[in-house]
This record gives C-alpha cells, sequence and structure tokens, in this order.
C-alpha cells in the first residue's frame, strides 16, 4: 500500500497523505510507550520524525493508556529523551477520566495508582471512606493483597469502579509485565461489579482525541504497537490505522487479530519515508 503526501495548491497551506485506495489523512494519533520510546529509551528515529510532523505543521495528538504519569509527568519524560512536546499535545487515560467524572459530577473518590498521577485529580475530593468511586491504574510493584482488598471493601460499599485502562500487559526495558486490566478483572470477579473503562480501545477515548485533534476521523490515522487497543479500537471509531513492529508487537499476535491494521511499518521513524512534497 502506497502513502504519499501532496500540497493541495501553491495558493493554500494544506497537505494530504493518500493512500491507493484515495484514503487521504491530514493527521495522527500517536501512541507513546511502545511507538515513541520503551522505558526510558527512545526509540532510534522517533524523536526526529516527531519533530518532522513538527515542522511541517501536520496535527498530531500522543495518546497513551500510561497510568503511571500525569500529562506533566509524560511531558517530562519526552524532554528528557529529546522530545519537545506542548502539554496540549498529550491527551491520557487519566485526563480523559478526569473530564468524565466531572461531566458525571463526581465529588469524591480514591485513587488506586501509582507516580504522580494525583495530580490530574486534585478537584476531587479524596477519601478512605465511602467515596463516589475508585480511580485503577497499573499499581506495579505497589499492589499489595492488602491495597487490592481494600479496594474490594470499598466497592462492596457502593464504590463504583474507574478503569483508566484494561491493558492485559505492556513492555518495559527488562521485558513483558502485566498491566492494569488484571487489576481491573479481579475486582470485577470478586465484586460481581463491571468497571467503567475510560482508555483506549474505548470509542469515548477516541472520540474524545479525535475532537481535540479537530479532523474528522476519516482523516486521521493512529499508530500503535497494540493491536487491540490502538488498532481495533481506532478501526471501530473509522480512522486508518498503521501498527509499528516494536514495543509490544507480535507476529502472532497478528495472525490471530480479529482487525489487521491498514498498514504496518518496521518504526514510528519510517513515517516520513510514506510523505512526498
Amino acid at each position: 500500500m502506497q502513502i504519499f503526501l501532496i500540497l493541495k495548491s501553491t495558493e493554500q497551506i494544506g497537505y494530504r497523505m493518500v493512500t491507493q485506495h484515495q484514503r487521504v489523512v491530514n493527521g495522527f494519533l500517536i501512541d507513546l510507550d511502545g511507538v515513541l520510546y520503551e522505558g526510558e529509551t527512545a526509540i532510534p528515529g522517533a524523536v526526529d520524525t516527531l519533530h518532522f510532523l513538527l515542522k511541517k505543521q501536520i496535527p498530531f495528538l500522543l495518546i497513551t493508556n500510561t497510568t503511571r504519569k500525569s500529562r506533566f509527568g509524560i511531558q517530562s519524560k519526552l524532554q528528557r529523551m529529546g522530545f519537545r512536546i506542548p502539554l496540549e499535545q498529550i491527551f491520557s487515560a487519566p485526563y480523559a477520566a478526569v473530564q468524565w467524572l466531572r461531566a458525571h459530577q463526581a465529588k469524591s473518590l480514591y485513587l488506586f495508582v501509582r507516580g504522580d498521577v494525583f495530580r490530574e485529580f486534585s478537584e476531587f475530593k479524596s477519601t478512605l471512606y465511602k467515596p463516589e468511586y475508585i480511580v485503577i491504574g497499573d499499581m506495579g510493584e505497589d499492589l499489595t493483597y492488602e491495597r487490592l482488598n481494600q479496594a474490594f471493601r470499598m466497592v462492596m460499599g457502593g464504590a463504583r469502579i474507574i478503569a483508566l485502562q484494561k491493558n492485559r500487559f505492556w513492555k518495559k526495558e527488562d521485558g513483558l509485565a502485566i498491566d492494569a486490566g488484571a487489576i481491573v478483572a479481579a475486582l470485577e470477579y470478586a465484586t460481581r461489579k463491571r468497571a467503567i473503562v475510560i482508555g483506549k480501545p474505548r470509542r469515548e477515548f477516541f472520540r474524545q482525541a479525535i475532537k481535540r485533534l479537530g479532523l474528522p476521523a476519516e482523516k486521521i490515522a493512529i499508530i500503535g504497537d497494540d493491536l487491540e487497543a490502538d488498532i481495533q479500537g481506532g478501526a471501530r471509531v473509522g480512522l486508518f490505522t498503521i501498527a509499528v513492529k516494536t514495543g509490544k508487537f507480535r507476529e502472532e499476535d497478528l495472525q490471530r487479530a480479529r482487525v489487521k491494521p491498514d498498514l504496518i511499518l518496521g518504526t514510528f521513524a519510517d513515517l516520513p519515508k510514506l510523505f512526498k512534497f
């Protein structure tokens, strides 16, 4: 599948990326972990590729299910690796959860997260006593039986479960690791209550991101390493889907995936090769 970029005219400032099926792409939703970096290391060529998009003024939004960092923490991490990204171009599952809670007039909650994610939820009352919601993220090494049982008791006492995401696993620098989905599934099983899932692959997450990008869904491509959260989720809302063979991408997962990506790249660094000005 050939993809290239054409200037609309010499009088207009614009561009379009077109597939052989004449699918026009004007902007991108770009996953972070596994696409731009793995752990604390930038994927080779990713910094230059993102700066290429910035230089060409091609609209993009960085979207992530990361629940260990706030957008401020994500921005700082990106800066340490050489990426220079404005805060408003980062859209995360915790930030989307804040929008959901605000829309539903939530008053109190309790966070089962780690890192500086609490910074996103400062407008809500945090309480151990009968919170309206518990917010579950990837607790990693902070996960203990006591904390899990504490969450269980809160739900049995009436709290609703907000799952920032329900990913099965993610890739750390030392290998694959269980993600928040396992914690959420355990609570759902024990309490017989269904969690409200916020992050990818939920349609509402993508719709919020699409609205922020300001383009029609059919003019946007998503780039990700997760065939379920990124590719299947993006396809459900009408995005052009691009998978990269980095991060958690596995050929065996591709073979059994219900939704195949429209395009597969070796790495994010291959993206500029598809454009022709």
